[in-house]
Parts: C-alpha cells; structure tokens; sequence
C-alpha cells in the first residue's frame, strides 16, 4: 500500500499520524484527510516560558555578586571566583545546573558551596535574605510574563483590526439575552474586542510600573547592615526603581495579585469571544465556520464537527483557579495559549455573510427604527411610539408575520389599541420601507462610537494607531532590559575578562 504524505502504516492500521504529536485523543476515529475533517488538530497547549525556570534567581545572584565586589563588600578575588563559577553554569545549563545543586531558592548558593567550598560560596549571602530572593525571583518571572502576555496581546488586537476592516459593512444581529436587537455590523463587533484588549494592554502598563520595583537588598524587611548598593543591583537587573520602605516590599502581595487580575482580566475577553464564536456556529444560527484545525469529530456521531472554542471558555475559569503566588506561571501559559489560538481561528474562520443578513430580516429587528421615525414624524413622546410599536410585534408575532409583513393599517389598529393614545398615526408605505431598511438602520447609527460604517472607520482608524503606540511602548521596556543585559556583560567582563 503507498503511505500517504505525513502518515505511517503500523501493522494493519493504515495512514498513521507520522508525528506522535497528532496521536491525541480518538486520532484513530478522526482520521484527518480522510474522514470528516481534512486538517490535523492545531494543539492548545504550545506556550514555551521564554526564560529558564530558575531565571529570578540567577539574574539576582548575578548582580548581587557584582555590586558586592565593586562596593568592596567581599574580596575582589572572591567575587571573580563566584561570577566564573556562574558562567560555567550558564554553559552547562542554568535550570539543570540549579536543579542538580538543591536549594530552591538559594540553589545559587548551593551550587557554588559545592563547586567552591563554604569559605568562596558562602560569600554570596551578605547583605540578602530569602525574603528578598523570593519576591525578587516572583517580580522578574512576572516582568516577563507580562511582556510576553502584552505582545501576544497586540497579535490579537492586530488580527482583530484586520477582520473589522475587511468586515465594516457585513451586517449582522445584535443579540441581547440571545434575542435580536438592533442590527450592527461584524466590523463594528470586532472592534468591540479590540477596544477590551486596549483597556488591558493600559493595565499591562500599570502592572508592569508596579512588578519592575527591584526588592533586592530589602532582606528580611528591614534594610541591611551591609553598605549595599540596590541602585546599582536594581539597574543591572534592569528594573526601573528601588523600594522606598523594605517592609512595605517584603509584604507587597499586592503587586503579584495585580499582574495575576490582569491576566483573568484577558482570558474573560477571549472567552466572551469563544462563547459568542462557539453559538453563532451551531445550525440554529450557521453564521461562521472554522476551519477543521480548529475541531474535532465525535467518536459515535460522524455527521459532527466540534468547534475547539470551547477552549477558550475553559481557560478562563482554569485561570482563576490558579494560585495567585504559586502558580502565576501556569496563569501566564493559560493566557498565552488562549490568546494564540484565538487569533488563528480569526484567521482561518469562514463568515456566512448571507446568513446573517437573512436572519436580520427576523425577529423585528428595525422596531427602535421604526419608534425614532414615529417620534420625528409625528411629535409625540418616544413612550407612546414605544408602546405602539410594542402592540405591533404582539399582533404581527399571533398572525406569524415578520417585518415585511407589516402595513400602514394594521400599524393604524396597533396605535388606536393602545388606551393611551387610541387613534391612527397615518404612516405611509415609504415611511415604513425606510424604517424597515436595514442597512439604513445600521447607517443612521451614527453617533460616535456607533455601528454606522464611517465611525467604525474611525474606530479602527484610532485603535490602529493606538496599537502602534503600544508595540513602540513594549518594545521600549524589551531594549531596556537588553541595555540592561549588556551592562551585566560589561561589568563581569570589568572584573573577570573575557
């Protein structure tokens, strides 16, 4: 038998998954290429932390050495011997090293006591405590889990702004409660979800003002006798200030809370998008698609094609559940994966326009349309037009009429009805058509922030500059730690060499 392009036969099984990356769950029944779905399954899980494990530590050890031997705090042969020791670890690897040596938080210390003995190692500790390593180590994994959550959050905001550009004048329903509204626009949705990325990309802001405050040389929450120097520690490890109080930064669990709320902050956006995405692509509303990387069959009912966004709802609730000291690592993976898969299912997505201009022909959409033009035309308060119109839907919803089906007459029966009113408004045909109408109700929503086409040019027009505000803003505190990185180079090659 010829073996299909990326699969294996393996005894009697034919076009096995080649990769065992794509053996996941019922590979067997869901034979992609062949059954149902014709794509392999893009996986969730695939955010990779983009620094080592033990990264906190290592960066303070680093530059508490440094500032100990430029201050004179330890012997200058000392310091070279422990910051060679460092270097030898970076090559072997600095979370296998650390895990080798034990010690958690002091597996610097660890290592360099079994490497250089008590009398060169335990030099390291003057002027610290575990009370600064910890918070230390926590701020500059949460530093980078911020960044590394704001970028990815721009990805999503840019993929956004792409479809709402292409989509300005696809009209759909608004849903309230699950029950047609007003009519609105795909473009004018989607810049909905930009606006919310915006509003956490600001919180982003804040909460990396507050997480970069260096705590190295508070100890255990009184300040040193050692004549420390933490401007100098908090500039090599490229944090952009130093605690004012030591207690208040030994017991600010504050700063951690506010980088992990953000985070549920996000995840509550993707999954509003995910829940919203996941009905509109049941049968009953058959208004997107997305593409079969993005979904799965049933192991019985071969007819089904499951959306994966469910995966974005789940990742909310996984993340509030997360420890908000302990796990804030496993928060971070929860949203960077959320927001990646979010935007390749954008990406990939199919939009049934027609559909969802058919179903705006349903449920009486234009009523709001028709209250404005009654009030405008004939001078009386918006109530009784809403009263009025309100009877309509009753009586047309009893006869099983839609919009179309509506006359001057029976609109005329509806206002005399109403005790409150009780006489004909006398609409004509051509009132009523351009009540009716769609696309001119979405139009005349012209106010700012509203659905009409031109504010949402606007929006987009904004938030497009926003976002490269933003880039130019994250990528600014990126080049600051690079600049950073380079001053450690730089004053290790001062006291060691090259």
């Amino acid at each position: 038998m010829v073996e299909k392009k990326g699969f294996i036969n393996i005894e009697k099984m034919t076009h096995v998954p080649t990769e065992n990356k794509f053996r996941g769950h019922g590979w067997f029944y869901q034979r992609t290429g062949i059954g149902r779905l014709m794509e392999d399954s893009e996986p969730f899980d695939t955010y990779k932390p983009s620094i080592p494990k033990y990264w906190g530590y290592h960066l303070f050890d680093l530059v508490h050495v440094i500032m100990l031997t430029e201050e004179g705090i330890i012997p200058k042969e000392i310091g070279i011997q422990l910051l060679k020791a460092f270097k030898e670890m970076e090559k072997d690897g600095i979370d296998e090293a650390r895990d080798k040596a034990g010690g958690r938080d002091h597996s610097g210390e660890a290592y360099l006591i079994q490497k250089l003995g008590w009398d060169i190692g335990g030099h390291i500790h003057a002027g610290r405590s575990t009370n600064d390593l910890m918070p230390t180590n926590r701020r500059i994994r949460q530093r980078q889990g911020v960044l590394d959550v704001a970028d990815e959050l721009n990805n999503l905001r840019e993929t956004l702004l792409s479809l709402a550009k292409e989509h300005i004048e696809t009209i759909l329903p608004e849903y309230t409660a699950i029950q047609h509204a007003r009519p609105m626009t795909l473009g004018f949705f989607l810049q909905s979800f930009v606006n919310m990325l915006e509003r956490n990309f600001e919180r982003f802001d804040l909460a990396y003002k507050h997480v970069n405050i260096s705590t190295m040389g508070s100890t255990d929450g009184t300040g040193s006798d050692f004549p420390i120097n933490i401007h100098r520690t908090a500039e090599l490890a490229g944090f952009d200030g130093v605690f004012d109080n030591a207690l208040d930064n030994f017991m600010s669990y504050d700063v951690e809370k506010e980088a992990f709320v953000l985070l549920n902050a996000i995840t509550e956006v993707t999954s509003k998008m995910g829940s919203t995405f996941l009905l509109w692509n049941s049968y009953e509303f058959r208004m997107n698609d997305v593409a079969d990387r993005y979904a799965s069959t049933s192991s019985i009912m071969s007819q089904k094609k499951n959306p994966s966004l469910g995966n974005l709802v789940r990742t909310a609730t996984d993340v509030r559940m997360r420890d908000v000291i302990r796990d804030y690592e496993g928060a971070v993976r929860g949203t960077m994966n959320s927001l990646r898969y979010a935007s390749g299912i954008l990406e990939t997505m199919t939009w049934h326009k027609e559909r969802m201009r058919e179903l705006c022909e349903y449920g009486f959409m234009s009523n709001a349309s028709l209250c404005t033009l009654i009030v405008q035309e004939k001078g009386i308060p918006w109530r009784t037009a809403h009263q009025i119109t309100a009877i309509m839907t009753r009586k047309a919803i009893e006869q099983k009429w839609q919009m179309r089906d509506v006359t001057p007459e029976f609109i005329d029966e509806c206002a005399k009805e109403y005790i409150d009113y009780g006489k004909p408004l006398n609409l004509s045909k051509e009132n009523l058509e351009e009540a009716f109408n769609i696309e001119k109700n979405v139009n005349d929503q012209k106010t700012h922030g509203g659905t009409a086409p031109e504010r949402v040019k606007e929006q987009i027009a904004k938030s497009l500059d926003r976002l490269k505000q933003d880039r130019k803003s994250l990528k600014e505190k990126n080049d600051k730690l690079a600049a950073a990185a380079q001053k450690r180079e730089k004053a290790i090659e001062a006291l060691i060499g090259k």
